[in-house]
This record gives C-alpha cells, sequence and structure tokens, in this order.
C-alpha cells in the first residue's frame, strides 16, 4: 500500500509541484490548504492575490488538486493563527523587536497543528514546497537538515526549529530543483499556476506595509519621543517605536553634524530611539533565547558558521551554550545591525551546509 503523503498547498507553483512530483512517484498524496486570516481580523481588506492563504489562494489550490486528480481539504486556523502568529508579531513590535513571523507560522502552524491534523487523514509524511533537504545519517541514525541546492531559494534558514521526530515525517520534494524547472514542470502538467509570481511579502499584511497595520490594529503603540544621539543629545523627535529597526537610516529625516545617523538601539521603556554613526551598529558579541536544536543539544561550546538575519551572509562563529535553550556567540569579523528578534541560525563550520540549530535574538 503506497505511503500516505499531506501536501500543505498554499496556492503557489512550488507547493503545487510538490504534489504533481509525489504524485509521479506513487505517494496517495492529498493536498491541504489553511485558512489563516481573514479581512475583518485585520481590520481591512487585502488585495495582494498572491498572498498565501489567502481566499484566491485557496481557489488556485483546489483547481491545481482537481487537475493532479487529488484530494484536497481546506482547514480553518484562523484563531489559532491570529494568537499565535499574528499577536506575537505585533508583541514583539511594541517590545523594539522586529519578528520573522514565517519562523512562528513554521513552528506552530505547518510543522506543528497542521502535521496533528495530517495524522488524523491518516498521513505518513507532511510534504511542503520550502527549498531544503533532509538527509539520514545510518552510522549515527540521526536526520540532518541541509540546505537547497539553489542558494538563491534556500530556506533552511526558517526551518531551523525542526526536531528529529518531525525531519522523520516530513519531505521537501523541491530541495534539487532550480525554480525555472519548477516552472517548466508546472506548464507541462498545465497547471495555471504556472506563472504566479512570488511573494516575498508576509501574508497577512496588506501591501507588506507593517507601519500601517499596527497602526490600525494597535494605534496607542505609535507614541512620539525623542531620538537621541550616542552623547546623549536630543537631535530629534520620533514617530513611534514600530516605525524603526536596527540599521534604519532611510526615514529618520534627521540633519546636523552628527549624521548621517543609524537607528542603534530602542529603548521602549523610555520610548527613545537610540542613534549613531554606522561605525556604532558593528558588534561581534550575540545572545540567543528560546534555542531549538535540529541533531544534539550542545553541551560544550563549538565553533559554527552562524546568519543573523534571512539575507545575511553566513559568517565564522564560536557559540557557547547556556543551558539547553540559550546561546551566547562571539563572531570572527563583526556583524552589522544585529537585531533583537530575528532569528540566529547556526551551520556547520566546514561547508555551511547543515543546519544545527537556532534561537531567537535578545
Amino acid at each position: 500500500m503506497s505511503k500516505r503523503v499531506a501536501v500543505a498547498m498554499s496556492g503557489g507553483v512550488d507547493s503545487s509541484v510538490t504534489a504533481g512530483l509525489l504524485k509521479e512517484k506513487g505517494y496517495d498524496v492529498i493536498g491541504i490548504t489553511l485558512r489563516l486570516w481573514e479581512e475583518d481580523t485585520l481590520c481591512e481588506p487585502i488585495n495582494n492575490i498572491h498572498a498565501c492563504c489567502s481566499l484566491s489562494a485557496v481557489d488556485d489550490a483546489k483547481a491545481v488538486a482537481s487537475i493532479l486528480e487529488i484530494p484536497h481539504y481546506t482547514l480553518d486556523f484562523r484563531e489559532i493563527f491570529y494568537h499565535e502568529v499574528i499577536q506575537y508579531f505585533i508583541k514583539a513590535y511594541a517590545e523594539g523587536q522586529t519578528p520573522n513571523p514565517c519562523i512562528a507560522c513554521n513552528k506552530f502552524i505547518k510543522f506543528g497543528l497542521l502535521w496533528d491534523k495530517a495524522s488524523q487523514f491518516g498521513a505518513d509524511y507532511l510534504a511542503t514546497g520550502h527549498y531544503a533537504r533532509i538527509s539520514y545519517d545510518s552510522e549515527r541514525e540521526i536526520f540532518s537538515l541541509l540546505r537547497g541546492t539553489d542558494r538563491r531559494k534556500d530556506q533552511s534558514y526558517v526551518l531551523y526549529q525542526l526536531t528529529q521526530d518531525m525531519l522523520s515525517h516530513v519531505l521537501f520534494p523541491m530541495a534539487d530543483l532550480k525554480k525555472k524547472y519548477t516552472r517548466e514542470l508546472a506548464r507541462n502538467w498545465g497547471l495555471p499556476v504556472f506563472n504566479k509570481p512570488e511573494s516575498q511579502d508576509i501574508c497577512f499584511i496588506p501591501d507588506n506595509d507593517y507601519k500601517h497595520f499596527l497602526r490600525k490594529n494597535v494605534p496607542d503603540y505609535f507614541k512620539p519621543g525623542d531620538f537621541v544621539d550616542q552623547n546623549g543629545h536630543v537631535v530629534g523627535r520620533h514617530k513611534g517605536i514600530p516605525c524603526y529597526t536596527i540599521g534604519q537610516r532611510r526615514g529618520l529625516d534627521l540633519g546636523g553634524p552628527g549624521g548621517p545617523y543609524y537607528v542603534t538601539a530602542i529603548d521602549t521603556v523610555n520610548n527613545i530611539i537610540l542613534v549613531g554613526p554606522e561605525r556604532n551598529l558593528f558588534s561581534t558579541m550575540v545572545r540567543a533565547v528560546d534555542a531549538s536544536w535540529v541533531e544534539t543539544i550542545p553541551q560544550h561550546p563549538f565553533q559554527a558558521m552562524g546568519k543573523i538575519r534571512y539575507a545575511a551572509k553566513e559568517a565564522l562563529c564560536m557559540v557557547y551554550p547556556d543551558g539547553d535553550t540559550a546561546v551566547h556567540v562571539e563572531f570572527a569579523k563583526p556583524q552589522r545591525a544585529v537585531t533583537a528578534g530575528q532569528a540566529l541560525v547556526l551551520y556547520n563550520p566546514e561547508d555551511g551546509e547543515r543546519v544545527l540549530g537556532g534561537g531567537v535574538i535578545v
């Protein structure tokens, strides 16, 4: 009897081709699309038809499933998504952080609740369209999470919280594909999403305008305050803590002999944005909490390649574990604009291919 795979179908080309590839390999495939948010919850309509989990995305996923001749189900996860992802996003900005909601969604929704539901459908595996690889070391009897073959599409950074148990039930069919070939497959199969544009936006933020979203939902967070330079001098007025992130230069509207100014720190207690020259943005020491380890929990210091944000280049560092769920990391070279709320993800030092784990920067 064929192994059953539940495919998380977002309505995009990657998850659609994921379903098609698995069916070609002989799996018993079912498609599942999640309703994660709705316009009423977010105060106004979202017109981005390319956002995953929108109403139009559900329709696209249903159309693809029909063409592939696989069962399709839509599950309503709006309440838990609001509490675990949207409220987390709002709270982080209120605390002067810059969160990554995709990581929270992967942890609580896609590889949490969705897998639980998929199991109820009798699924042996959960598959997604992520560009990452999974390998099994029979000698160590351990699963490894590896970067995707196409480095430009690699999504291993947002998957660092996958555990050994979860990795044993996850399939990433897109791991070795180039994006161009993905679209060719979709076109050959007659899938209507073959040329659908990719969305780089946060799915629940209209036009990716997070400031407008926060003003609509939590206007009390936008309290004007002072810009203060490295000498303690007030050099201007800011428009509210959520408007700024570490390393920001544009939109400060600050002049004077001390410029150009960059946001170097955020003091939420006193409602102050600290600014200074670009050299003040560089640091070698990073602390991360809520650490998650893919293979084993480290007990001793070790060397790794670290990434301080999705778009950052990995860099050599020493990792000092602080219990099971926190780390202190010292980079060999200063990193620019280390930002609270972003994920610090650690890779093996030899070639930077294998994900070791990560945590949330504080």
